[in-house]
């Protein structure tokens, strides 16, 4: 297709063209410039990438602790290629047995928790039967891992066509070992539905689920009913769209001053036994568009906050946290919707505007510290201070833009969200935003001594020992401690270097442009760099050697 935006550049370099006496006179630099955005404007106007629209009806049963569900998709071929086969994620089956590429890793990693677990702890995803286009398909196990299947077409699927494909499927939830799961009728539902693997520009990218190690989806609409007893309260992805479940999640919201007496001292709370399940259910549902992942949480217990944000262009948004009655933070998660507000305000000024409606965070019981984001909503584990709160919630928020808007390859290159995610935390703890904490390492003598961040520490000692390993690594093939160290930290630092290098005013008009060119998108690490090149005009070259470790061809040879 033609794109219009190459109309006037072409026109007005042509017209230099037929007449060789100007273009002499033309100073090289403007014919340099508009090569340049030539260039640029045929390198997107190559772009492509797949949709896929999804709506999922599940049922939860908190008996069996099991999911029963149908889906829907519309594919969307974008590609210039026919497409014979696609390849399904079916996460669900990391858990199955002590045998699959999940498991391997966490022993790599000194875990045995799930390898010595019993068979009522684990997990799979079964009862699939693809049907695409209203033709039975069948289905080719991978070699190597069972949570990957080919789906064969009945018919193949050209270049700019479109396909239905729908099946139904049952999964049995495991205890929460990594993300998602449950713990007892509180459940954090992740990676829970058959889904395509991205097939982009660089092919197919199919990947057994790993705990050390994200994910890669294709973006679409998603429009998802959930049916289970009636006094859940469920965060989700996207919007609550039925008004009767939203008139009584209002009148279960608290405000932050019910935790406070008038002195600002903590009420006395008694921690309430688990709700018994109703013997009724609803169905709720929600939607949105423009995501490439779908998660909800579910708790009868559940003590909610809200708050709404108006965004400096004038949108309103809706702010939602959730956290669990058993833990003993309800002081600060009272506070937890303002340090929601402080990142969407910093991120939008800092990257783009927040294009949703809905910011959710939920404490959830998982098997890895810290937290998991996914679009619109972020699970929380459970932390011992507010000033610990306030850097998770800023953090897993701010993966809304690199991770759910500016969706990279998060196994093959981390760094591209979890790096300069880390950057955007580090700025945001040194603005007015933030609130001043404590050192946590304990009063007097060692609280003076002993820095609030250990991470410039362990990677200084990890890269003196040459132990180090390049940001540029995909998550599987870090060592466990540097999975932290340099796809975080490492990374962090570097981006700081890149800002000094440019100035900070230049780097965010740089960072706006990639957000404007990529929102919505997949880039890969020379498409972040392509970016800040063209917009800042500066030679990237030893910029880029950083990512592999500045290999002997860098021009300043440098390690960091």
């Amino acid at each position: 297709m033609e794109n219009p935006q190459t109309k006037p550049v072409i026109g007005f370099f042509l017209l230099f063209l037929n007449k060789p006496c100007v273009l002499k006179k033309l100073p090289i630099i403007v014919i340099v410039l508009f090569c340049n955005q030539l260039s640029s404007v045929y390198g997107q106007a190559d772009y492509w990438q797949q949709q896929v629209d999804v709506k999922i009806d599940v049922t939860l049963n908190d008996k069996e602790h099991a999911l029963d569900g149908f889906i829907r998709m519309d594919y969307h071929n974008n590609s210039p290629d026919t497409l014979y086969y696609l390849w399904f994620h079916l996460w669900p089956n990391a858990y199955k047995h002590d045998r699959t590429a999940f498991s391997d890793q966490l022993l790599e990693n000194g875990r045995t928790e799930f390898y010595f677990s019993n068979n009522d702890k684990r997990g799979y995803i079964n009862r699939l039967d693809f049907k695409v286009g209203g033709v039975v398909a069948m289905t080719e196990d991978h070699p190597q891992h069972q949570d990957i299947t080919r789906l064969i077409l009945p018919q193949p699927l050209p270049p700019k066509s479109t396909t239905s494909i729908q099946t139904p499927f049952h999964v049995q939830l495991p205890f929460n070992f990594s993300r998602g799961g449950h713990i007892g009728q509180s459940y954090q539902v992740t990676q829970w539905f058959p889904k395509p693997a991205v097939y982009d520009r660089k092919g197919w990218h199919p990947m057994p689920y790993l705990h050390q190690g994200e994910f890669y989806g294709e973006f679409g609409n998603y429009e998802v009913q959930i049916t289970l007893p009636e006094n859940y309260v469920v965060a989700a992805t996207g919007d609550l769209q039925d008004q009767e479940e939203q008139v009584w999640l209002k009148k279960k919201i608290r405000k932050p001053a019910d935790c406070y007496d008038c002195r600002g001292k903590k009420k006395q709370r008694i921690a309430g036994s688990e709700t018994v399940s109703s013997g009724k259910t609803k169905t709720i549902h929600f939607k949105q568009e423009d995501i490439h992942d779908f998660a909800w949480f579910a708790d009868k217990d559940f003590i909610i906050y809200y708050d709404s944000l108006q965004l400096p262009g004038g949108k309103k948004i809706n702010l939602y946290s959730y956290h669990l009655p058993k833990t003993t933070n309800e002081d600060y998660w009272a506070r937890s919707t303002q340090f929601i507000k402080n990142t969407i305000l910093t991120r939008s000024n800092w990257l783009g505007s927040y294009p949703y409606n809905t910011v959710s965070v939920v404490e959830a019981v998982m098997g890895l510290p810290g937290g998991m984001e996914y679009p619109t909503i972020t699970s929380i584990y459970p932390v011992d201070s507010e000033s610990s709160l306030e850097r998770v919630i800023g953090h897993e928020v701010g993966h809304n833009w690199n991770y759910g808007i500016l969706g990279s390859n998060e196994r093959e290159h981390p760094w591209m969200d979890e790096g300069i995610d880390t950057y955007y935390d580090n700025r945001y703890r040194k603005s007015e935003n933030f609130t001043p904490t404590e050192n946590p390492h304990g009063p007097a003598f060692f609280a003076k001594r002993i820095p609030q961040d250990l991470s410039p520490l362990g990677f200084n000692i990890m890269a003196s020992n040459k132990r180090d390993q390049p940001a540029e690594t995909a998550s599987e093939n870090f060592s466990e401690i540097n999975y932290g160290l340099s796809a975080y930290y490492k990374t962090g630092e570097w981006v700081k270097l890149i800002e000094n290098k440019l100035g900070t005013a230049l780097f965010d008009s740089c960072m706006h442009a990639y957000y404007r060119r990529w929102k919505f998108k997949h880039p890969y690490p020379e498409d972040f760099i392509k970016v800040l090149q063209d917009v800042s005009g500066e030679n990237m070259d030893e910029i880029a050697c950083f990512l592999k470790g500045a290999p002997a061809s860098c021009p300043r040879k440098k390690r960091f």
